[in-house]
């Protein structure tokens, strides 16, 4: 038991040294390897095309280098699933060009509308408070706790 506790801290720790190693030639890309990185899954985002094309060619280089492989990329711009597609990047087998027409995708769990870009988070958890008693901070955080949101797109 003892490896298996352990091992999301050392898959962390190797990721962290693989990605101080190219941190001056690729700045764009271990800030955000190094910030949105969640056990094994990358969430980022970039303003545009190109931007995004960068970032995840630099990713997936550091990463390569580490004998380490990105998968599964995802957008919800399919001209960038296309380039991906085409430089040899493995997308979500979800939204390949013959599935294209899948709209839902899942983040860290969370149902992700591709096509659309929106996620939605079930609040089944709040509709279940109890208003027969007061309402108090600690019947609030009950609640709130039954709501699955591990990147808290919900928190204050």
């Amino acid at each position: 038991m003892f490896v298996v506790n352990v091992s999301p801290f050392l898959l962390s720790a190797t990721i962290k040294y693989h990605i101080e190693k190219y941190r001056k030639q690729y700045p764009a890309a271990t800030e955000m390897l190094d910030t949105c990185l969640y056990v094994d899954d990358v969430i980022s985002g970039a303003e545009n095309i190109s931007q995004a094309l960068k970032l995840s060619k630099d990713a997936d280089t550091i990463m390569k280098n580490a004998s380490m492989t990105l998968r599964k990329w995802n957008s919800n711009n399919q001209t960038l699933r296309r380039t991906w597609k085409g430089e040899g990047l493995e997308i979500h087998p979800r939204h390949s060009e013959d599935r294209s027409q899948i709209s839902l995708s899942k983040v860290l769990g969370i149902p992700w509308n591709v096509v659309h870009d929106y996620f939605t988070i079930d609040v089944k958890g709040l509709m279940e408070l109890d208003t027969s008693k007061p309402i108090t901070k600690r019947v609030v955080l009950q609640s709130a706790g039954k709501i699955y949101d591990p990147v808290g797109f919900l928190s204050p």
